[in-house]
């Protein structure tokens, strides 16, 4: 809750390359690099300005393994702490857990700009922009990624994929999360978050998600309006699919 105070209450709305996310982007870079990780800030243009994903990674780690991201753009007027102060608060408490333990081997984190739509009409565009520079051999040897995106708001966690890509990672997802104890439900969700583009590239993509809500894309979207109960959940869910990547996992989703 720490992350989404600040992201979404002392920072506030992260509309697409303004001030705001860049701000934001800021804050998060210094907690990254607090905990060890190397950090590299993607910048790429968009609505005539400049928008950027923060990239994570441990040192000497493997380059190309699995993505777990989150996007820390806002829509206009909200301070996004759902969408999706919450789902980059689990990327950075699971990243602080993990740091130089093995699954840090395995695993970047990413969060991205530009997840929301724009002037252009166009939305997803921080992630289409990292997808886009692995290149073939990145997209090629990229085991998977999951995106974490509206976690915390008093309903069931979902998990699943868009159906544009193998589900592999979306069933492993899902059992590491039962076996952990923690409801969840599986479902085909919409390509309305960042593993759009991994998936539209052939790569196995999962969405961890709770659904709609009343202060979506609201200025009510604030800390005080989230459930940090699950934010917790949420953040357990993932450190335990986490703590479970590896060189065989990572394989074996390479092979879907």
């Amino acid at each position: 809750m720490v992350h989404v105070r600040k992201l979404a209450g002392d920072i506030g709305v992260r509309v697409r390359a303004t001030r705001g996310e860049t701000r934001g982007a800021r804050y998060i870079a210094e907690k990254f690099r607090s905990f060890g990780y190397n950090v590299n800030i993607q910048k790429f243009e968009v609505d005539g300005g400049t928008s950027r994903n923060v990239v994570a990674w441990w040192p000497h780690s493997r380059q190309h393994g699995f993505v777990l991201g989150g996007h820390m753009d806002t829509a206009a007027s909200s301070p996004g702490a759902n969408d999706n102060a919450s789902g980059t608060a689990v990327l950075l408490e699971i990243a602080r857990l993990v740091a130089g333990k093995a699954p840090s081997e395995w695993v970047r984190f990413v969060t991205f700009g530009s997840e929301e739509y724009g002037s252009n009409g166009v939305h997803h565009v921080g992630s289409q922009a990292y997808v886009n520079r692995l290149g073939e051999r990145g997209r090629n040897r990229l085991g998977g990624m999951t995106s974490v995106d509206m976690i915390a708001d008093g309903r069931p966690l979902l998990v699943g994929n868009s159906g544009i890509a193998d589900d592999v990672v979306a069933r492993s997802l899902l059992r590491r999360i039962r076996d952990a104890g923690i409801a969840v439900r599986y479902h085909t969700l919409c390509d309305c978050s960042d593993h759009g583009p991994f998936e539209h590239a052939g790569i196995p993509a999962s969405f961890a998600y709770s659904g709609p809500e009343e202060n979506y894309h609201d200025s009510s979207d604030t800390a005080a309006n989230m459930k940090p109960r699950h934010l917790l959940r949420t953040g357990r869910a993932m450190r335990a699919f986490v703590l479970a990547i590896d060189r065989d996992m990572i394989e074996r989703f390479r092979q879907h």
